[in-house]
Formats: C-alpha cells, structure tokens, sequence
C-alpha cells in the first residue's frame, strides 16, 4: 500500500510530466529568416553586385581588367552568382572580407548580402 507521501509524489510526477507536452507551454520554434526576407535578385542582388563585383568579376572584361579576379569568377546573372555564393560569402561577409579588396560596402549592406546568399539568392 502506497502512503499518501508516495500518492503526493506520483501526482507531482504526473502534472509536471503533463506540463511537458502542453503545446501551448513550449516556445514557438524560431521563425526561418528566409520566410521573412524580401531581398530577390532583383531589388537587391543585382544592384549589389553592379555597385561592389562587376567591376572585376564581369566576363566583358579581359585579363588584365580584372584586378585579379578569376575569369571563370563573373558575377552578371543569378545563376552564376548562386554556383559561386559559398566563396562569395566567405570572402565578402566573412570576419575578415577581402572582397571587394578597396573600401567596399558597409557593414550592415554585407550582412545584406551574406542574407540574401544564404536564402538562395532568390
């Protein structure tokens, strides 16, 4: 026969396990930032890419216009952009960017970006 402490006990045990499944008691999951990003190609990427890349990642322009960027590295559709958006992120939103190699865009347009790249470049 179970005393009225061990009754206490199991009634304790059996509402706090109850409080785990109550969904209304867990958190909401966080929300997926690429469900809220209104950053596409079109109002973002493309602009950004005219402004900060093209002037050496452009396959208009030959070797010794490139400033160094590969001439497999050309940045003027979506397409090509996403086949080579891990090394642009690595290079132009990493801790230490070197991308673009002179001045370059702010803080807060490289954290744009580095969005952007990594919700697909929509």
């Amino acid at each position: 026969m179970r005393s009225s402490r061990d009754l206490a006990i199991l009634v304790l045990a059996a509402l706090l396990g109850a409080c785990g499944t109550d969904s209304a008691a867990r958190p909401e999951p966080p929300e997926d930032p690429c469900e809220s990003s209104i950053l596409r190609y079109e109002n973002f990427g493309e602009l950004f890419m005219l402004d900060w890349c093209r002037g050496c990642h452009s396959a208009g322009l030959v070797d010794g216009m490139r400033q160094g960027a590969p001439l497999e590295s050309n940045f003027e559709d979506v397409d090509a952009i996403r086949e080579l958006a891990s090394m642009i992120t690595l290079k132009a939103t990493g801790a230490q960017p070197t991308m673009p190699p002179a001045a370059g865009p702010s803080a807060e347009e490289r954290a744009l970006l580095k969005e952007w790249l990594a919700c697909g470049a929509p």
